[in-house]
Order: structure tokens, then C-alpha cells, then sequence
């Protein structure tokens, strides 16, 4: 398997060298073209990218459109030393950055890579869909970057710049149909609506009527789409120095949700499975095979679509989304003087969601969930900008406020702590199962920052950078896991501790020996109820944090850097199911200082950029998940990692071989290590708590490489026509799951492949293509079922399609 990686990795390298190589020497100086720079807001100021002394990698709206980036998670596919998957099955996608990522599957945990819509920041990953289209580009920051950005992150950002209205009219549309019966109808309207006042609106959606994936146990498919998404924007002339951007967006995405796919464990070096279910028992007894294990076919998948508890309540849990997002924001530049402009950015976004996914990959209810999220996000930045011959420096102050409520209804009759137990004789379940669970919380979090950054232009060649930023940010969380309403928690709590729990109750334990309520000290009384109660936590953060660059331009063409800089990640709640208030203590805030150095230049007289890259971050109380061992078993949960460090090293090269020809190629090496953590073992069985030694192991969700390379001709078959031909190939080494081996992924390469027609005068287009082209399988993530299987998250299988555009 290995030598298998191995090949295809170096395949890629050289392949793409080749042919690079053998364009360099056909292709003489003279036939070639010049990269078109691209300018960036990287630093709250447009720059070009090759002038910034840090690694950003930038995209332009119509590349995305071209290579099928339609969500914020597709930007992973072309963009080295970032990933984006799953979790686990609860609609909240993970974001890592040179493997700074936070495992957490909780609505309720904030991003280590900071994600920006129009200098807004989306504190919470959940809120990232639906929002990415009729863009100008994306921008990828790697590092810390809190001298100029609002919340507190250690991976990096991620910026998504809308295109601007302008004086200009024009409309356009882009239609395409594609695998799945899915049609993606995207369009924009933009021009003057009166003197000094500019509007653009744009929209788009995505219907597909056929699911992609395929039940492995009947006749049922599931993966339909169902969004519509709405942008407006308002640009208005205040005066000649001053300008109003107002922006009204809103999605609606009622799609279907993505199926696991269970399979033997033992073929990664597991167990079978995690704990035994109800189905599995009739394949135990007889060791034959269940029919909802698969590997190696990326449209096989189970879920369950319904459940109906002990009272008759019906529930569909088939898994599917029903998201909304509504929000506003406004910038105000003010050039106070020909020297001093004021900005001010002010956002507010309300995301409502009821959204149920299946965990453990079958037709059973082993671990189902439905989220009813409720979460408002308000923030505020007020910076000043001055700049004279030699000297640029920003000053601002930053405010948000979020607050979030959830009910997380918890699905787990099939499981060994409901009617399983009674198949497998497992006690005390067995006398007592518990079939469902509502866990439900509220957070609310204020941050509030002061910050500074300064550039000072020693020489004409020399550069310093020099920032700072000052955070204060509180965050309560108050919750409990209840009883469903349907007795059986309460029950078995009952039972287990001689409680009088009714339905509905709140069932966390207060195990915590310190406590007047410590389960231990009032069983048995007749205050043992008072042993079950929901836990109200604050936790408070005040951190500084610096960034100290320089930059050397060794000719126009060429520059070298270094860079120092320091981030943290505040503190925060376990937000999935809790057997005892020990699980809700909270984690506390990881910070990581990195040191960076490299080189941006353009070669080949402008017909080459080729930027390199070299990392080293020492990371101190990483955020990450463990094990809580309770009465019930163990459960994951969120610890910090003392000590851990990453270095590697990043290239990036585009280039224009010869006229019509484009090649860029992208890898990204990392090499990461736990120096210090005593983690739990799930050989521990309550009381006794079984450490291990896991300083050595490699973090989670950071693979050794990723590389990915494209080529593209373009020509004119025509005086009014033009051809592109162009194709692209990613690959993604394997990781490893850190402390969590079922975590771990396989490597994988996908390709994808392009046709396109178009007038010379640019504005119409069709293309044909393929996504996945040789139907590669593929599983981004992996993990623990919820409760008893392992399963694997896939990707999606080869699709085709084809695409129009035109712009009137």
C-alpha cells in the first residue's frame, strides 16, 4: 500500500516537471506571455501578492467557477496545506491549516482557521455554506494573522471577496446541467441606479433530482440538493471622500445530508467494531458477513429515515438539511485626509437550522442526531489607516458578540446502551435501555480587541513589519443532556442511583467531589435528585499577541522574508452529550507561535512566479479530542495537548510556458508531532482511568503531503472563436487520527478534466467536464460511528457535466 503511495505521489512530481520541462525548452522567451498579477487585501490595503511577507494563496472568481469549487470546502482541492472534511455526522465541517485544526463535531466550537465573508467574520464553521458564488477572488492566509483580523485564530484565514458593483451595466447567467440530474443556475445584474450610487445583485441555485449515493439494504438513494442563495450589494458616493459598500445576503439549503459507510474495522488494523448493536447480533451468532459493510464502491451508503419512541412520537431523521442564513453588513471608508482613512465594518448574521444526519452508516438507529440550531453573530471594526513615503501603519479596535442556543436530539435505541444491551446481556442496560437523549445549551460569547500594525521601510529594499493586538473575550455556556421526554434516561438514572427523575429531567451526574450535589454524597438521601442539574460555566481570556516581519526585496523580482508571529484560539465547552458535569469543564485557549521564512519571485521575464516557503510552529495546549470515562463508558470529549510542534514547507509555481500555455503547480510537506500528553485509554473502565503515552504520534488531519498540479492550451480556432483545453490532479496523503486511529484517512488522487468553448471577445462560454475523472474512491474522513460501528466519510464518485455562460 505504501509503495502504492509512494508511486503515485512521485508520479505526480515528475510528471509534472516533465512536462513543465519539455514546454520551457520548446517555448523560446520571446514566444512567451506574462503572468497577470494579482492584487490582494491580504493586509486591509490592496497589494500585490508577491509583495507580502507571508504565504497567501489567492483564486480569482472565474478559476473557481472554472475548476467547480461551489462551496467553501471545495477550496481544499486546490489549495496545498489545506483540508476540510467531517468531523463526524453533524453538519459541521472542519477546517485545518499546516495541521492547526479543531476536532470537535460541537455546533458550539469556534474555527482555528478564521473565516471571512466581506471582512465578516463567520466565527462558527456551520455558517461557511451557501455563500460562495459571483465572487473576485478567495484568499487563503496561512499562520496567525491577529494584528489585523477580528476573532481569534491559530491556522489562518480564509477571505471571500465578493465582486463590487460597478458604473458599468451588464447582466449575466450561467447555467449548467450536470451528473445526478442536478442544475446549477447562477446570474448578476449590475449597474447605476443613480448618480454616485452603484447596485450589483446576484443568485444563484443548485436542484439536483436524483441522489448520489445508493442504499446498500434497499431501494433508496439519497444525496437530492435544494439551495438558493441571494447576495445584494449597494455602493454608495457619500462625497468625494467618502463611500458607503451595503450587503444583504441570504441562503436556503434544504439538501439532503451525506451517509456514512460502515466497514470491517479490522481491515485498518481495528477491531471489527466499536461496541456491538442490536442488527449485528444475528451475524455474530452465526459469523457471517453484514450486508452494510463496503469498501472500494463510493456510492454505497445506509441511513435510517425514521424513528418512533415509546410514546409513539414519530421522528424523520432521514438526513437532510433545513438552513437559513440572513445577514447584513456595512463599510464605511472615510478618507479624512490625503494621508488618514477611516474604516468602519459592521456585519450581523442569523443562522437557524434543523438538520439531522445518521452516524452509524445503516439502516438502524445505532447513533442518529437532529441539530435545532439558533445562533446570531454581531461584530464590529473601527480602524484607522495612515501612510506616508516610508512608513504605513493601521490602529483599530474590534467587538463581536454570538450567542447560541441548540437542542441536540440523540437517537441510540439500536445501540449497546439500549435495546443492544438486552441482545448482547450487557447489564445494567440491559435492565434499564436508554433509547434517546436531548442535550441543551446556550452560549454566548463577547470579544473585544485592541490592535496595531506597522510597516517601516528602513531602505528602499528593507522592510519591518511590527503588530500587536490585545483580546478580551468571555464566553458563558450553560446546559445539561435531559431526558427526551420519553422516560428512558430517567429511568435507567433511577434505577442506577435510586433518583425519582421524571421525563425530562435533567440527567447530567455531578461527579465532581468538591460539589454539596457529588452523586456520592447524596445517594442514597433523599436529595439525590440535587445530583442532577444543569452546569452554567464561565471562562475568560485575555491574551496578547505580536507579529515582527522582514522583507527584502533582493531586485524587484525577488523577495525574501521572515516572519515571527504569535496566535491563540480561546477557550471553550464540550457541546455534545454529557454522562457527568466532568465532561464540562472547559478546554482551555491554544496558542501558537510560528516562524516562517521564504522567497516570492518572478522568473523567465514575468512568465514565471515561484514562491517557497519554510514553517516551524511550536503549539502549547492544542485543542483536541480525548476520551471522558464516566458510568457509562467512555465518551469522547476535549481536552488540550500540552505541548506539540509542526514544521514544514510549502511551493507554489505558475507559469506561462509559451503563448496559450499555463502550468502551476502546488506541495505542500508536513511533518507534525505530540512532544507531551498523558491521553486517555478506552481500555479504562470507570473509576479507573487508563493513561497512555502519546508523545510521538503524528496530530490529526495533518497528511505528510499535498501536491497538485494543472496544464492548460489555449487557442484560437477562429476569429471569433477560442479552445481551452486543461486538467488538474490533487493528491492527499494519508493521516494518521493522532490519538484516535479510526480517524485515520487513506491517501488519494483525483483528477479532474476541462473542455471550453468560447468567443474571443469573452463573453459567452460552454464547457464540458469531468470531476473525479477515473471515479477514484475516496474517504476525506473517517471515525467512530457514534456508538458501535466504524465508518468512513466518501468522497463523491466521477461526475460530468456542462456548463453556459454568457454575459450581456
Amino acid at each position: 500500500m505504501n509503495i502504492l503511495q509512494n508511486s503515485r505521489r512521485r508520479a505526480l512530481l515528475l510528471s509534472t516537471a516533465c512536462i513543465a520541462g519539455t514546454l520551457l525548452q520548446a517555448a523560446p522567451v520571446s514566444a512567451q506571455t506574462v503572468l497577470e498579477e494579482i492584487t490582494v487585501t491580504a493586509q486591509k490595503r490592496e497589494q500585490g501578492i508577491n509583495d507580502i511577507g507571508f504565504t497567501v494563496n489567492a483564486f480569482s472568481g472565474d478559476l473557481l467557477k472554472e475548476r467547480g469549487v461551489f462551496t467553501s470546502e471545495d477550496i481544499a482541492q486546490i489549495t496545498p496545506g489545506l483540508t476540510v472534511n467531517d468531523t463526524a455526522a453533524t453538519g459541521v465541517p472542519l477546517y485545518t491549516i499546516r495541521g492547526i485544526g479543531f476536532q470537535d463535531y460541537s455546533t458550539a466550537a469556534s474555527s482555528t482557521v478564521g473565516l471571512y465573508f466581506d471582512e465578516v467574520s463567520m466565527p462558527y464553521t456551520v455558517m461557511s455554506r451557501g455563500l460562495v458564488f459571483d465572487l473576485e477572488r478567495v484568499e487563503v492566509l496561512k499562520g496567525p494573522q491577529g494584528d489585523l483580523y477580528g476573532r481569534n485564530t491559530t491556522g489562518g484565514q480564509i477571505n471571500f471577496i465578493s465582486r463590487k458593483p460597478t458604473d458599468e451595466a451588464g447582466a449575466g447567467m450561467t447555467v449548467g446541467f450536470s451528473s445526478f440530474e442536478t442544475l446549477d443556475v447562477e446570474g448578476y445584474i449590475n449597474g447605476p441606479i443613480a448618480q454616485g450610487i452603484n447596485a450589483r445583485l446576484a443568485f444563484k441555485t443548485t436542484q439536483s433530482g436524483k441522489g448520489w449515493q445508493k442504499s446498500l439494504t434497499r431501494d433508496d438513494t439519497l444525496g437530492k440538493k435544494n439551495v438558493y442563495s441571494l447576495r445584494g450589494l449597494i455602493d454608495i458616493e457619500l462625497s468625494e471622500t467618502a463611500k458607503l459598500l451595503i450587503n444583504v445576503h441570504y441562503s436556503n439549503d434544504q439538501s439532503d445530508n451525506k451517509a456514512n459507510t460502515v466497514y470491517d474495522g479490522r481491515l485498518a488494523g481495528l477491531s471489527e467494531f466499536n461496541l456491538p448493536y442490536r442488527q449485528l447480533f444475528p451475524f455474530v451468532v452465526s459469523g457471517t458477513t453484514p450486508p452494510w459493510y463496503s469498501t472500494g464502491d463510493n456510492r454505497a451508503a445506509d441511513w435510517t429515515n425514521s424513528y418512533t419512541d415509546p410514546n409513539g412520537n414519530v421522528f424523520d431523521i432521514r438526513p437532510k438539511r433545513d438552513n437559513q442564513l440572513i445577514g447584513t453588513s456595512v463599510k464605511l471608508e472615510w478618507d479624512i485626509s490625503d494621508d488618514i482613512t477611516l474604516i468602519s465594518v459592521t456585519g450581523y448574521d442569523k443562522f437557524d437550522r434543523v438538520e439531522s444526519n445518521d452516524w452509524d452508516g445503516m439502516a438502524a438507529n445505532d447513533s442518529s442526531n437532529i441539530n435545532t440550531t439558533d445562533l446570531e453573530v454581531f461584530s464590529s471594526e473601527l480602524r484607522l489607516t495612515g501612510q506616508t513615503d516610508k512608513l504605513l501603519w493601521i490602529a483599530g479596535a474590534y467587538y463581536s458578540e454570538d450567542t447560541m442556543d441548540e437542542l441536540y436530539n440523540y437517537f441510540m435505541s439500536d445501540s449497546l446502551f439500549g435495546t443492544g444491551s438486552v441482545a448482547f446481556g450487557a447489564a445494567p442496560f440491559m435492565f434499564s435501555p436508554i433509547l434517546q437523549l436531548h442535550t441543551r445549551y446556550n452560549q454566548k460569547t463577547d470579544s473585544q480587541a485592541l490592535f496595531g500594525h506597522v510597516e517601516y521601510n528602513v531602505t528602499d529594499k528593507l522592510r519591518v513589519t511590527v503588530g500587536g493586538r490585545y483580546t478580551q473575550e468571555d464566553r458563558t455556556w450553560s446546559g445539561c443532556t435531559f431526558d427526551a421526554g420519553e422516560g428512558t434516561l430517567a429511568g435507567f438514572l433511577n434505577f442506577a442511583f435510586g433518583a425519582n427523575l421524571s421525563p425530562g429531567d435533567c440527567g447530567t451526574i455531578d461527579d465532581d467531589p468538591a460539589s454539596p450535589n457529588y452523586i456520592f454524597g447524596v445517594i442514597g438521601g433523599p436529595n439525590v435528585n440535587d445530583a442532577f442539574h444543569v452546569t452554567t460555566t464561565t471562562i475568560e481570556t485575555n491574551k496578547w499577541m505580536f507579529k515582527f516581519g522582514l522583507d527584502y526585496a533582493v531586485t524587484d523580482d525577488f523577495l525574501l522574508y521572515a516572519t515571527v508571529s504569535n496566535g491563540f484560539k480561546s477557550g471553550g465547552f464540550n457541546g455534545a452529550n454529557s454522562n457527568t458535569t466532568q465532561q464540562l469543564k472547559p478546554y482551555k485557549a491554544e496558542e501558537i507561535t510560528s516562524y516562517e521564512a521564504g522567497m516570492k519571485s518572478t522568473l523567465l521575464e514575468g512568465a514565471m512566479q515561484l514562491n517557497l516557503s519554510g514553517f516551524y510552529y511550536d503549539y502549547k495546549n492544542k485543542q483536541e479530542q480525548d476520551r471522558a470515562v464516566t458510568f457509562v463508558g467512555n465518551i469522547s470529549g476535549l481536552t488540550n495537548v500540552p505541548k506539540s510542534r509542526i514544521y514544514g514547507a510549502e511551493l507554489d509555481m505558475q507559469w506561462v510556458p509559451a503563448e496559450g500555455w499555463f502550468v502551476n503547480f502546488g506541495a505542500a510537506y508536513l511533518n507534525s508531532k505530540v512532544s507531551e500528553w498523558q491521553a486517555t485509554s478506552n481500555d479504562s473502565v470507570w473509576p479507573t482511568v487508563v493513561k497512555f503515552d502519546a508523545s510521538g504520534i503524528e496530530l490529526a488531519m495533518a497528511p505528510r503531503w499535498q501536491l497538485n498540479g494543472g496544464i492548460e492550451y489555449e487557442w484560437n480556432i477562429s476569429n471569433t472563436l477560442m479552445m481551452k483545453l486543461s486538467g488538474d490532479v490533487n493528491y492527499t496523503d494519508k493521516t494518521t487520527g493522532g490519538a484516535q486511529p479510526e480517524n485515520a484517512t487513506g491517501a488519494y488522487t483525483v483528477a479532474n478534466l476541462r473542455a471550453i468553448l468560447s468567443s474571443t471577445e469573452d463573453n459567452w462560454s460552454v464547457m464540458i467536464w469531468s470531476r473525479n475523472l477515473f471515479d477514484k474512491y475516496y474517504y476525506p474522513a473517517a471515525y467512530t460511528g457514534g456508538n458501535g460501528p466504524f465508518v468512513r466519510s466518501v468522497g463523491m464518485p466521477r461526475t460530468f457535466g456542462i456548463t453556459l455562460s454568457y454575459d450581456f
